[in-house]
């Protein structure tokens, strides 16, 4: 079943009417005013907006609680860890939730002819439209919002938190460390975690290389004692 299908459980078209039961209405225990800043959040602040706010929160709270309430001699590491972690996720959230809404807002709607539209388009989509041209069109908005988000989550599991939020808080935490207890410039400090950043690729690359070398010689190997019938190399044989 196509994702796109799951509308057929929240579009109802009936006397000429469409109705969304999966947009509830507000609890009646919360006052007006919650109700009406809450819907105008989730019509008006994007998700990489709202992941810009949460991140710029916990750069400017978390560091200070850890000032605050951490442990006397591990305060300033404390604080700088989580500077650190909060900069490098709101980078990477911000940047990949908006880079999938982008990617669905461009690939997924009507009139687009894609595979990706294909799998996703919403079933009732057309008739809605049918119904209600302005409001199919806003619907759709909404649909490619949560659609990018939900692959946005799903990449950043996947791939993102362990292949570039460790890395990224790893190389931000040294550039604070840097300015902030060997009180080198800004310039110096990015120098440097540049430089130990380029070496590790290099290693990592090199760990690779020689993983593939190593196979590359076990395989020789093997051809070889097929062949003549015991483990001796060629070069050894040479070197003979």
């Amino acid at each position: 079943m196509k994702i796109g299908s799951s509308f057929d459980n929240i579009i109802k078209v009936k006397k000429n009417e469409t109705s969304f039961k999966a947009i509830p209405e507000f609890p009646t225990y919360l006052p007006d005013f919650i109700g009406k800043i809450g819907k105008a959040a989730g019509e008006y602040i994007s998700m990489p907006e709202q992941k810009l706010f949460l991140a710029t929160s916990a750069v400017m709270l978390q560091p200070l609680m850890d000032l605050k309430y951490a442990d006397k001699d591990k305060k300033n590491d404390a604080a700088i860890k989580s500077a650190s972690k909060a900069i490098a996720g709101g980078l990477t959230g911000v940047s990949i939730r908006a880079a999938f809404l982008k990617i669905t807002s461009k690939y997924i709607g009507f009139n687009k002819h894609n595979k990706l539209n294909k799998h996703f388009f919403p079933d009732n989509a057309r008739q809605m439209r049918i119904e209600s041209e302005a409001l199919a069109e806003r619907r759709m908005i909404q649909y490619q919002r949560t659609l990018g988000t939900l692959f946005a989550i799903i990449f950043m599991i996947i791939f993102s938190n362990s292949k570039i939020d460790v890395p990224l808080t790893s190389d931000i935490q040294d550039l604070i460390t840097g300015m902030v207890k060997e009180n080198k410039s800004f310039a110096k400090s990015t120098f440097d975690v540049t430089i130990n950043r380029g070496k590790k690729i290099k290693n990592w690359f090199k760990k690779r290389r020689d993983f593939v070398v190593n196979v590359a010689n076990n395989i020789k190997r093997i051809i070889n004692i097929i062949k003549n019938g015991d483990d001796t190399d060629i070069g050894s044989k040479g070197d003979k």
